[in-house]
């Protein structure tokens, strides 16, 4: 039942966290939906953006084990309706959260002011200290997972494959 609930209460709040992101974006002054990344990506690129994402995350996690060893103990214990929430939270909707608050709100606003490397390296940072709870060292790969999600929404001038990149990622760690 513990479970369920804090399952519950966490797909609840990456939903609402989604849907807040999803109301400012619109709120915008002059609202332009490809100035927040709100464009089909170039397939070969997104692809590519994937795959490099990928290999790092593996290599990442072959250098320092931040991942941890496989643990499936908790999913089995659970209720299916529990971890498929568990799942929801925090492989879609805490992603694309996350993704639409750094790498379209906050990379549109810093794109008028800064120049791109300067707001791939300020929203890979700030991104970063979100997830202070964790060690340096996976403090310090996470900077380096901002760079790319931010890298794959400039260069693809959409924020789908660093949602799709996150997902991916947190789809590998939470197991």
């Amino acid at each position: 039942m513990v479970a369920l609930a804090s399952s519950a209460m966490k797909a609840a709040l990456a939903g609402g966290t989604v849907g807040l992101a999803f109301m400012r974006i619109r709120a915008s002054k002059g609202y332009n939906p490809e100035q927040f990344g709100f464009v089909r990506p170039p397939a070969l690129w997104t692809l590519g953006f994937v795959a490099t994402y990928l290999a790092w995350m593996l290599a990442s996690d072959a250098v320092i084990h931040w991942r941890g060893p496989w643990d499936f103990g908790p999913w089995k214990q659970a209720p299916l309706l529990a971890s498929a929430l568990r799942v929801l939270a925090v492989c879609i909707l805490g992603p694309t959260a996350e993704e639409l608050i750094f790498r379209s709100l906050f990379f549109n606003w810093l794109s008028k002011r800064l120049p791109m490397l300067i707001v791939v390296g300020t929203t890979a940072v700030s991104w970063a200290f979100l997830h202070y709870t964790y060690s340096w060292s996976v403090i310090a790969i996470i900077v380096v997972d901002g760079i790319l999600l931010g890298l794959a929404r400039w260069k693809t001038g959409s924020v789908v494959p660093p949602i799709l990149m996150h997902a991916a990622y947190n789809f590998y760690a939470i197991w």
